[in-house]
C-alpha cells in the first residue's frame, strides 16, 4: 500500500509540476511577445520623433527663405510669366541664339518644361547624291532647318 501511495504522490507531484511549468512557459511567451511589440513601437515612435525633427528643419529652412524673399521685396504676384511652345526646324545658328536666350538673369529667369532636339530628316531626291563640298550654300553654317527643335517652357519675369 505503501507503494501505490507514493506513486499516487509521485504522479500528482508530478502533474502540478507539469501545470506550473506550462502556465509559466506561456507567461513567458506572452511577455516575449509583448517586449518585441514594445520595441517596435519604441522604434516607430523615434522614427516619428526624427521625421518631426527634420520636418521642424524645413519649415525653419522656408520661413528663412519667406523672411529673406520679403526682405528684398519679392512677392508673388510681381512676375509675368510668358509661355514658349516652339516645335518647328531651325539652323544651327538660331537654334544657338535660342538657347543662348534661355540663361538665367536677376531680372527673368527661364522656367524649363521640355527640351528635345534631333536631326531633321532630309529630303528624298532622285538620282545619286552628290557630295557638297565645305565651301557651298549647303554646308552646316548656312544651311536651314538643320534641327528639329522643341522646347516648352516660360519666361518668368519680375514686373
Amino acid at each position: 500500500m505503501k507503494k501505490y501511495l507514493i506513486s499516487g504522490l509521485l504522479i500528482i507531484l508530478f502533474i502540478v509540476s507539469a501545470y506550473f511549468f506550462l502556465n509559466t512557459y506561456h507567461r513567458y511567451v506572452l511577455n516575449q511577445e509583448r517586449l518585441r511589440v514594445a520595441n517596435r513601437e519604441a522604434r516607430l515612435v523615434k522614427q516619428y520623433q526624427q521625421e518631426m525633427k527634420r520636418k521642424e528643419r524645413i519649415l525653419a529652412q522656408v520661413n528663412t527663405f519667406v523672411a529673406r524673399a520679403k526682405a528684398s521685396g519679392i512677392e508673388k504676384n510681381k512676375w509675368a510669366y510668358y509661355n514658349v511652345n516652339i516645335q518647328e526646324t531651325v539652323s544651327f545658328p538660331e537654334i544657338s541664339g535660342i538657347l543662348t536666350q534661355t540663361v538665367n538673369t536677376s531680372s527673368y529667369y527661364f522656367k524649363p518644361v521640355a527640351f528635345y532636339a534631333k536631326r531633321a530628316p532630309q529630303p528624298q531626291t532622285a538620282g545619286p547624291a552628290k557630295k557638297p563640298s565645305l565651301t557651298s550654300a549647303a554646308s552646316p553654317e548656312t544651311k536651314k532647318e538643320d534641327i528639329l527643335l522643341t522646347l516648352r517652357g516660360a519666361f518668368v519675369v519680375r514686373q
